[in-house]
């Protein structure tokens, strides 16, 4: 059985707000002894298992951490129903189970991870958004997790939301000192596998597949924000195509999987330009293209396998993948549209009409997969 002692009073004291002296002195014990049971390097006499639980106010249990399996079968199905709920789009409900997950395991790292995710993004805050209404609370958590967790992906977090706050309070180069400490793309995790595995062998090409696909779902994004950005209509127009080109570049084999949603939003958004510019045929054109898109989208299984030579074998599987919405991709898209100014220029078009009948009978509750 694995023991957890060192680590339960290294949080304990911590919670208690006492130095590694004052337990020392409390426990009869040397200092450097106290911070040895806390690394991992030796364990305190059995003896003093009592003493520890009645100091802490806690049972022997927790100080021997006999409850942390039950404790970590309960993490796990909320951070399991947690996902679940993100695959479905169901934001509030996602955002109401870590709050409730936080309540009773505040000392988790995965758990706060989440929290404080979830508090800048809170789905119930419009404007001010989530990181202005709990900025207090981010600023304190982050600042926890920086002092106190050295699990390198929950401090990474910490930072990427605390550049944000700086941000929000106006301190850009608070900010910048701050996301400084962050890797940059060629310090990556997945970059570093790598280079771990023997060129040419299967877990380097597996790898290296993988590498592509994260590379291309960030570059399309790069190349679609500099696109909104872009103040010139037809320059927008220039390189919401090249974000296309490059998924196709890449998918040359038409295994879109995911990438349906992509194409679905960035052929919205060419039709969108075409019709700013009173080239409504070719708007129309592109309209149909981005619902035939949202609509493949909507039709993918729970899994599917790439077959494109450049990420051959990657798995897309979408109970991993978060949606920001409990409508289907087709519903999402005619809402949007109707909501946008630039619809009273084809509203009245019988292709458009057309092409609404077309797709209108396909909404509805997207599939839920578990």
């Amino acid at each position: 059985m694995e023991l957890y002692i060192g680590e339960n009073v290294k949080r304990l004291r911590r919670e208690k707000g006492i130095t590694q002296e004052t337990l020392a002195e409390y426990m009869h014990v040397s200092t450097p002894a106290v911070s040895k049971w806390e690394r991992g390097e030796s364990l305190p006499d059995i003896s003093m298992v009592i003493p520890l639980a009645s100091y802490f106010g806690v049972s022997t249990d927790e100080i021997l951490g006999l409850d942390m399996a039950k404790n970590e079968e309960k993490i796990q199905r909320y951070l399991d129903e947690y996902h679940q709920f993100g695959a479905q789009g169901k934001v509030h409900e996602k955002f109401d189970l870590m709050v409730k997950a936080y309540n009773e395991f505040p000392n988790d790292w995965r758990i706060v991870e989440e929290y404080m995710w979830q508090l800048n993004y809170d789905p119930n805050c419009t404007e001010p958004y989530g990181n202005e209404v709990h900025k207090e609370e981010l600023y304190r958590l982050c600042e926890r997790v920086l002092d106190e967790c050295t699990a390198d992906k929950t401090r990474y977090a910490a930072l990427s939301i605390l550049g944000g706050l700086y941000i929000l309070d106006g301190k850009k180069d608070k900010a910048i000192e701050t996301v400084s400490r962050l890797p940059d793309y060629w310090m990556t995790k997945d970059q570093e596998l790598e280079n771990c595995y023997d060129e040419g062998s299967a877990e380097w090409w597996a790898q290296l597949r993988e590498n592509i696909w994260n590379y291309t779902e960030i570059l399309q994004v790069k190349i679609r924000n500099a696109a909104l950005y872009a103040t010139d209509r037809a320059e927008q127009l220039r390189l919401l195509k090249k974000a296309v080109s490059l998924i196709e570049l890449v998918l040359d084999e038409g295994d879109y999987g995911f990438c349906h949603y992509h194409l679905c939003e960035l052929y919205i958004w060419i039709a969108n330009r075409y019709a700013m510019l009173n080239e409504l045929d070719a708007a129309i054109d592109n309209y149909e293209k981005g619902f035939a898109h949202a609509k493949a989208y909507d039709d993918l299984p729970q899994t599917s396998v790439h077959t494109s030579y450049l990420v051959r074998g990657k798995v897309q599987d979408m109970t991993n993948i978060c949606s920001g919405t409990e409508s289907n991709e087709v519903e999402r898209e005619i809402q949007y549209l109707r909501e946008c100014k630039i619809y009273e220029k084809v509203k009245d078009l019988p292709q458009m009409q057309a092409l609404f009948a077309k797709y209108e009978p396909f909404m509805g509750k997207k599939k839920e997969y578990h």
